[in-house]
């Protein structure tokens, strides 16, 4: 196994992985991250957008490569004006079952996945989104990160280990362990509470509001859980 790393504006994963693969950048529609710090956590991939992530994007002066979904929430002339600077448009309508960020990730080919555009709003938007990425993680046996300036949630599914590392710029509020399968049996150090061989429960979710005490590391060894990070800004 191999260590991925994968650098963000506020901090370095580096996340084991079985072979190193590309990584994509996508901004879906939900709270709308940080423009700097958006210009900066895409400036080295191929962007991937849907619906109100393209503006996002524009507003950040993103021209992503390509934009999915409905226009009910970017509006025609977001379409419009990516569209003339170059974006591939798919665009679907409004009455469909799939949600934008399933239709974008049907089409992509198992690259690695940092994700912006994705905390805040409906909660039934967020579940969606959370689970819709860790079936996609599953499917192509690749990386996921979600990310803004705020949060950041490792994808963990058996066998993963993680390493932390917070930029010195950078104050962490709080970090959690949240079991997104039934049961997961994971390992944590370098925090206030570290766990060794921790089952974590779906129904009972207690490892929250942990506290790092510098660069901290987390393995999955069942299971799948994800490893959340929230930034005291």
């Amino acid at each position: 196994m191999l260590m991925q790393k994968f650098i963000l504006p506020q901090c370095t994963v580096e996340i084991t992985a079985s072979k190193q693969r590309e990584t994509c950048f996508v901004t879906a529609g939900g709270r709308r991250p940080n423009g700097e710090w958006l210009r900066q956590a895409a400036k080295e991939y191929e962007v991937y957008c849907a619906d109100a992530g393209g503006a996002y994007c524009l507003e950040a002066g993103i021209v992503p490569k390509r934009l999915y979904g409905d226009g009910d929430s970017a509006g025609a002339e977001i379409y419009t004006k990516l569209e003339s600077l170059g974006t591939q448009i798919f665009q679907y309508p409004p009455a469909k079952d799939d949600t934008d960020l399933q239709l974008l990730l049907q089409q992509l080919a198992g690259c690695n996945l940092i994700v912006s555009g994705i905390w805040g709003g409906r909660f039934d938007h967020l579940y969606s989104n959370v689970f819709s990425l860790l079936g996609y993680k599953k499917k192509h046996g690749c990386q996921v990160i979600m990310a803004d300036e705020r949060e950041v949630m490792v994808f963990m599914t058996t066998p993963a280990s993680v390493r932390f590392h917070a930029d010195s710029n950078s104050s962490i509020k709080a970090v959690s362990l949240l079991p997104l399968e039934s049961n997961a049996c994971v390992n944590i150090a370098g925090v206030r509470w570290p766990l060794q061989k921790a089952t974590l429960q779906l129904l009972y979710p207690y490892a929250v509001s942990n506290e790092p005490l510098g660069d901290f590391t987390c393995d999955c060894l069942e299971g799948a859980a994800g490893l959340y990070i929230c930034f005291d800004n």
